[in-house]
């Protein structure tokens, strides 16, 4: 039987250990210096500004490391952003890091109880939050029982939710950014302008009725009144202004 004898003299280990120690001071120095965050880029953020991404992501002096900052948010739990479904980090270089944002699919928000709970395209509630959200309409004449954060808009008619897509969609298409989108009686729609409504009725041609609305907008500015657009089509072309008294 044999027993294994360390070459190494006792009376050395220590400067070896004491070497070792400050190499590996010298290599967490090194690291924090060389992976320090000096460049970030932002991509995928409409809801937010990149200094706002920046600032909720970056929050302390370990999340300024390049390396740890990838490694958290590969491997560990992140805290929750409103509007955000998740941040993907990419190494560029030891001192840039790129940081992509996926935000949630909202097309509006509904007042309840004093909160705006803003929802995606098949209903689901996915924030709540007292803030009024720049670019997101509010959908009013929605009927339903009760909601909450994660769970799906307790409508009668689960149809309403493509609705709402479909109007969400054109506005925007069109850079049109009404205040209040109503589902009124018979399905009825109507658009909401600081002081201008527009009534597009429950017809068809949506598209074309959005379409002449956009070339038309600029004539608006101003007024106060209901601009008639329920009967409208590439054929009749009927609209009409009914001022406010």
């Amino acid at each position: 039987m044999s027993l294994y004898k360390d070459p190494t003299p006792r009376s050395k280990r220590p400067l070896i250990a004491a070497i070792l120690s400050i190499l590996l001071a010298l290599t967490l120095i090194l690291a924090a210096t060389v992976f320090q965050i000096r460049d970030i880029e932002v991509t995928g953020n409409s809801h937010y500004s990149a200094q706002e991404i920046i600032d909720k992501v970056i929050t302390d002096n370990y999340t300024r490391n390049s390396l740890y900052l990838y490694f958290k948010y590969q491997y560990l739990d992140t805290e929750e952003i409103p509007f955000v479904d998740k941040i993907e980090v990419s190494l560029l270089s030891p001192g840039k890091v790129k940081l992509r944002v996926y935000e949630k699919s909202i097309v509006g928000y509904v007042n309840y109880m004093g909160a705006n709970l803003y929802f995606d395209k098949d209903g689901i509630v996915v924030e709540s939050s007292s803030e009024i959200t720049e670019g997101i309409p509010c959908i009013s004449g929605l009927k339903f029982d009760s909601l909450a954060l994660y769970q799906k808009l307790n409508v009668a008619d689960d149809s309403i939710f493509q609705r709402i897509l479909d109007i969400t969609q054109l506005v925007k298409k069109y850079e049109l950014a009404p205040d209040r989108i109503e589902f009124g009686a018979n399905d009825s729609l109507t658009l909401y302008f600081d002081q201008v409504q527009v009534a597009l009725g429950n017809s068809g041609s949506l598209d074309e009725k959005i379409s002449r609305l956009y070339e038309l907008y600029p004539d608006l500015e101003g007024r106060s009144g209901v601009f008639r657009m329920e009967n409208y089509t590439e054929d009749s072309k009927f609209i009409s202004f009914e001022p406010n008294e």
